[in-house]
């Protein structure tokens, strides 16, 4: 008798085990699907700085027409933006894109000046846990810019394509963080549907911080 009340305990305790490694499983397939992908839209503000070379990049990532060159350096900060994340893995950024340029000896006598310009691109995503990799979709971005010496000028209006970015949103999906930079390159291309490259090539290190909004 004791020995069948034995087996019937361990019975009882190997199916209880079974019973939570099942649901524990279930539970983390459910938060794994559930983190593949979101539906928010976040505010966004961020600052960094750019670095773009007429003439492109070395290896070194230096402008390939030395320190004398043709190359700019302007601090940028975006704000008044937003970030969408859509369930089937697209997105869209939109932003205001603050500029502080200062020239290099290689636009002679060109004096430093500011600007702004309005930013938009898409974009689809992965996501691992909460871990986000943004990457642009072509032929999407453009940056119009509103104030400054660029604007009504050729120059007035960039289409760029820029390097992967890296980002982590809270478990709770309500603060997300983006970050892109150095080694990654951007391409300046003269039309845009991104087919027609201008030789030019920039970094730009920049942090963004963002909290849901909606939906």
């Amino acid at each position: 008798m004791k020995g069948n009340i034995k087996k019937l305990a361990v019975f009882v305790i190997v199916a209880a085990l079974a019973l939570f490694m099942v649901a524990a499983m279930a539970s983390a397939a459910n938060d794994h699907k559930r983190n593949k992908t979101m539906n928010a839209v976040y505010a966004i503000t961020g600052s960094g700085s750019c670095f773009i070379a007429a003439s492109g990049l070395n290896e070194k990532l230096q402008p390939n027409d030395g320190a004398n060159g043709m190359w700019f350096w302007g601090p940028c900060t975006f704000d008044e933006g937003t970030i969408t994340f859509n369930k089937d893995g697209t997105g869209s950024f939109k932003a205001i894109f603050h500029t502080l340029d200062i020239w290099s000896p290689g636009f002679g006598d060109t004096p430093p000046d500011a600007g702004a310009a309005d930013e938009t691109w898409d974009f689809t995503y992965t996501m691992t846990g909460n871990n986000i990799t943004i990457t642009y979709t072509k032929g999407s971005y453009e940056l119009v810019f509103t104030s400054g010496p660029t604007v009504g000028t050729p120059l007035g209006v960039a289409y760029i394509i820029p390097p992967p970015a890296k980002g982590v949103v809270s478990p709770d999906q309500k603060i997300l963080y983006v970050s892109f930079g150095a080694p990654g390159i951007y391409e300046l291309t003269a039309d845009k549907a991104n087919d027609v490259s201008t030789g030019m090539q920039g970094i730009c290190n920049i942090v963004i911080q963002g909290f849901w909004i909606s939906p």
